[in-house]
Formats: structure tokens, sequence, C-alpha cells
């Protein structure tokens, strides 16, 4: 399939990467829209990726075209688009906060589909979260990692939760190894332990339980979720969650 990428930051890597790798497409025929020629240059040295810096010649090269860039570039790009070669293609835009009518007003109707991935999907177990789409974009998704169907309004929720979460999932596990450096381990040994503790949890897949499993009454365990909860951890995630969405919106 011949893809076009309007973008090449960390998530234009990723989806490259997570395409070639799910054997969706090969690199010479991806090609890639940057005004960066470093970008540029990285896109077809590392990647062996075509490159351009005319956004019309990735869209007339391709039969789908995914837009990967921040929505103010892409509001000075528009105007300079050939509306003529957008027909019979599907574009796919990974912009945030940009919704059907705001694309439409500035390129006309289009066969368009939004989608909100993670960086994951560079090693095909991402989330994707799309709307309404064709079979064959869907398949394109579902060789990405976890994909699934919602209604455009929940785009941005998505974001929030999956593609910032993959953040603060990270923030929570860098702030569990600092724990470990100030009990006095060597950096390398926390960053060990929090990743493996992590994952061990997620092995066993009912958190809640989890938690009751190993917090017994009286316990160590216990006195550190009692503080959590006096704390307030959760409503701590659920409104760094929320002010992610907020922005967004």
């Amino acid at each position: 399939m011949k893809i076009g990428i309007v973008g090449f930051g960390n998530l234009g890597h990723s989806l490259a990467e997570g395409l070639i790798k799910s054997g969706t497409a090969s690199g010479k025929d991806i090609c890639v829209c940057d005004k960066s020629p470093e970008v540029r240059d990285l896109a077809s040295g590392k990647y062996g990726l075509s490159v351009t810096d005319d956004i019309n010649t990735a869209i007339g090269s391709a039969e789908v075209v995914f837009l990967v860039i921040k929505s103010y570039v892409f509001e000075e790009l528009a105007p300079a688009i050939d509306r003529n070669l957008l027909k019979n293609k599907t574009i796919i835009s990974f912009m945030a906060g940009v919704t059907f009518e705001k694309i439409f007003s500035l390129i006309g109707t289009v066969d368009l589909v939004r989608g909100m991935p993670s960086l994951a999907i560079a090693v095909c177990d991402g989330v994707v979260a799309y709307t309404k789409a064709p079979k064959p974009i869907q398949e394109i998704f579902s060789k990405l990692g976890y994909a699934f169907e919602v209604v455009p309004e929940d785009i941005e929720k998505v974001m929030a939760f999956s593609s910032c979460g993959l953040g603060f999932a990270a923030y929570l596990i860098d702030a569990f190894a600092a724990a470990g450096e100030k009990l006095g381990f060597a950096p390398e040994t926390c960053a060990k332990i929090a990743g493996q503790t992590f994952k061990n949890a997620i092995d066993r897949g009912d958190y809640k339980n989890t938690v009751k499993a190993v917090a017994t009454k009286g316990g160590a365990t216990e006195q550190g979720v009692l503080h959590m909860d006096a704390s307030n951890t959760y409503d701590t995630i659920a409104e760094a969650v929320q002010k992610a969405y907020d922005r967004m919106k």
C-alpha cells in the first residue's frame, strides 16, 4: 500500500516504524513530507523512506495519507493543498483537537478518518482509537496494536487516557524508582525493580484483587496503601487525565 505521512515528529516516526514492522508497507512505499531537511534526511537515511518538502507530492503518491502535524501547521499548509489530489484517497488525521468540521472547512469534504494512537504503535503494541473507517483502514490499525472504534467526540478522551497516559504511566514508574533510590539503591537497580514490579502487576491483571492480596491486614503494604489513599492518589491521577483532556478541548 502506498502511504503518505505529513509530519515526521515522534508520532510520525512511530507510525512509519509500525507500518513497516506490521508489513502494511515497505519503506519505499512510504512518502514523508516534512519541512526540515534534517528530518527528511533521517526519514530517508534511517528508515529508507521517500521524502519531500511538498505536501502535494506526498498526497499524490499515496493511497492513504496520514496527517501527523500540529493544528496550526495544518492550517498553514491547507491553502497549498491541491484538492483534486484528495479524491479517491483516505485521509487519516492524528491531529488532536482538530474536528471533522474544521478539516472540511480547510480542505473540503474528503474521505476522512480521525485516529488517536499511542507511541507504542512503533512496535505494533500500541492503542489506537479511530472513528468510523473502511475495513482496509481498520486492518491497518489492528496491526498496530489494540484498536477500537469510537464516536468523534471521544477521540480527545482517548488521547488524554491513552496517548497522554503513556507519559503518566512512565511518570509513576519513575517516581517508584526514585523512591528506591531514596532507600539507597543504585539508579539502575531501582529502574530494573520498578519496571519488573509494574510488569508483574500488569501480568496479574486483576489490579484491585492484587492490592487486596498484597496489602494484608496490619502489614507493611497496607500502611503504604493507606498513605496513598489519604493523599487522594486516585483523585490526583483522574485529575491529571482530566487536565490533559481539558487542554485539548
